[in-house]
């Protein structure tokens, strides 16, 4: 009897030992007329998976599992898949709770480091993410000055000091490689393929920052006054890169009470867009938001797009900073789209006639002009989102003038209002 009773028990044991694994079918609808490219999938996950499986059809589709809040736990599954317009598609999808995620080929890049100006070669410590008071200005510490996101199209940083500005880094190949140009390619690297930065944002939006709206300066107000900020990089992988910054106790306006804004930046591999997801901590009811975008920095302006209801956008050509030794000329297009119910106008600011632009300084740089195009939007809740995107001259596999740009903008609005239907068990 206690022979039987020990095997029993052995059995028990072991079955409860066993990996549980749940099966999850996705179904998937292209609900647009075209077919599209990259469309992404997410699954919210209940915190006790640590590998997953999907496949289409049988044959396994790359994902990524991705630990949101950092308390060690899985929150969100994710991948992309390409479809014929108004198609199906349903995927098997197979949750584990032993092992740990599967490893596919990283196409998406996310780094931020803190900068080693000692070291002859320099070699910069990676780090996870950074906070700073509103009295310390990071720029000249953090490599490459703040957060990097980037795909195998496009790639991204957010400046970290009180601009927060969005800059642009084109890319020639489909292919991330900050990760060895650190935003900075020698010009060996440029001959052999890689990207470059291409844009000077001065003192604005760059591409797609959201910042406060002061009507009557007819300006905007940035990141100043803050309690602290925090940059981090939450996720990158085979399917995207999750950069968020945290800006506590904003206060844009005396008269305004201070709110906490935590802005999400999500880039999927094969888009060249990214979606922000803005949250504040209490209703901003009454407070001017804007979302714009640099206008290009060239003597004779660059060429607008806006079908005044969100989108909003820009083609134009110019140098990619103001020390021409270093940056060179690119054609560059921007964009920024905000869903209509946060739209409220649009207008343009600048600081510098355009006799003035371009013109040498004295010192061997240009003058260039601190100049956007504006989206004023708001929100009566707590939430707000938009998009923005980007393209440049130096790819071979972009546009070749500002109508297939603004073409594909058109496109690319009607498509964010055409979500794909995503069902799952």
């Amino acid at each position: 009897m206690n022979r039987l009773l020990t095997i029993l028990t052995t059995l028990l044991v072991a079955v409860t030992a066993m990996a549980t694994e749940k099966t999850v079918t996705v179904s998937v609808t292209n609900t647009y007329s075209k077919e599209r490219k990259a469309v992404p999938v997410v699954v919210v996950l209940d915190g006790t998976t640590t590998s997953a499986l999907v496949t289409l059809d049988g044959k396994e589709v790359p994902c990524q599992l991705d630990d949101l809040n950092d308390d060690g736990l899985y929150e969100e599954l994710s991948f992309v898949t390409d479809m014929k317009k108004k198609e199906k598609q349903t995927f098997n999808v197979v949750l584990s709770d032993e092992g740990t995620p599967r490893e596919y080929p990283a196409v998406c890049y996310g780094a931020i480091a803190i900068r080693d100006r000692a070291a002859k070669n320099q070699k910069h410590m990676p780090i996870n993410s950074v906070t700073f008071p509103k009295t310390s200005n990071p720029y000249q510490y953090i490599f490459p000055h703040g957060a990097v996101m980037e795909n195998d199209m496009v790639g991204f940083r957010a400046y970290c000091d009180h601009r927060q500005s969005i800059d642009y880094y084109g890319h020639q190949q489909l292919k991330a490689d900050i990760a060895e140009t650190a935003f900075y390619p020698s010009a060996e690297q440029k001959a052999a393929g890689a990207g470059d930065d291409v844009l000077w944002t001065g003192s604005t939006f760059g591409c797609g920052t959201m910042h406060a709206w002061d009507a009557k300066k007819g300006w905007t107000v940035m990141y100043e006054n803050v309690r602290n900020t925090t940059m981090e990089v939450v996720s990158a992988g085979a399917v995207r890169t999750v950069l968020r910054i945290t800006n506590r106790a904003w206060q844009p306006f005396e008269t305004f009470k201070p709110v906490d804004v935590i802005t999400t930046y999500t880039l999927y591999a094969g888009h060249r867009d990214v979606e922000v997801d803005v949250k504040f901590s209490h209703a901003v009811k009454g407070l001017p938001l804007a979302a714009g975008t640099v206008d290009i920095a060239d003597p004779k302006g660059s060429e607008e797009h806006s079908d005044c209801k969100g989108l909003r956008a820009c083609w134009g050509t110019a140098w990619g900073g103001n020390n021409p030794k270093v940056y060179g000329v690119h054609t560059v297009g921007l964009a920024v789209n905000v869903p209509e119910e946060y739209y409220k106008s649009e207008t343009r600011f600048s600081d510098m006639e355009k006799e003035k632009i371009g013109t040498p300084d004295g010192k061997g740089k240009l003058v260039l002009p601190t100049q956007a195009y504006v989206n004023i939007i708001g929100t009566e809740t707590d939430h707000l989102n938009y998009w923005f995107a980007a393209t440049c001259d130096l790819e071979s596999f972009g546009f070749k003038d500002s109508k297939a740009w603004f073409d594909y903008l058109d496109n690319w609005k009607k498509e964010l209002a055409s979500p794909a239907e995503i069902t799952y068990n």
